[in-house]
């Protein structure tokens, strides 16, 4: 008579292989969406960036009258300040500690721009996440830079559609 407790329970060959399959697609699927809320969370911190600049412009134009002047996508009060850089005046007012910086490797840095009589301004990024409502496949060329797709422009003023201020 077959003894049926000492027969060896063991996974077949076929169940290991399901487990395992199942194993690798929930790890690709979660892998892609971390990457996908990394590239959100990077932008989210671009655009609150080119916030702040644009609030320590406009405390600028609310001291001079004028935004600032740009200068190949920089910002230039007595001097050209780089991005990374302190933003302030010739009295040695102080309206952001230190500019942002790009900091994805061969990326465009931020790029600032005004319109001609330096009422209006323009500041400019590129995002990782194209689909982004904000992005929606906008080109703008700055600096000498085309390739932006994000811009931050001041409240009396929009872009046309190659990111000249209007």
């Amino acid at each position: 008579m077959l003894n049926l407790y000492k027969m060896k329970k063991a996974f077949t060959l076929v169940e290991l292989l399901v487990v395992i399959s199942i194993m690798a697609i929930l790890t690709i699927v979660t892998v892609s969406q971390f990457r996908t809320a990394r590239k959100r969370a990077n932008d989210v911190a671009r655009k609150g960036d080119l916030n702040s600049v644009a609030k320590a412009l406009q405390l600028y134009f609310a001291d001079y009258g004028k935004m600032p002047e740009a200068v190949d996508g920089q910002i230039k009060t007595d001097v050209i300040i780089k991005w990374g850089e302190e933003f302030k005046d010739s009295t040695g007012y102080i309206y952001m500690v230190k500019l942002p910086t790009e900091n994805t490797d061969g990326w465009p840095q931020y790029c600032y721009k005004t319109d001609i009589d330096q009422k209006k301004y323009a500041l400019f990024a590129k995002l990782e996440v194209q689909s982004d409502g904000e992005c929606d496949g906008n080109s703008y060329s700055c600096g000498g830079v085309s390739g932006y797709c994000y811009a931050n422009v001041s409240p009396n003023t929009s872009l046309d559609d190659d990111g000249n201020l209007l």
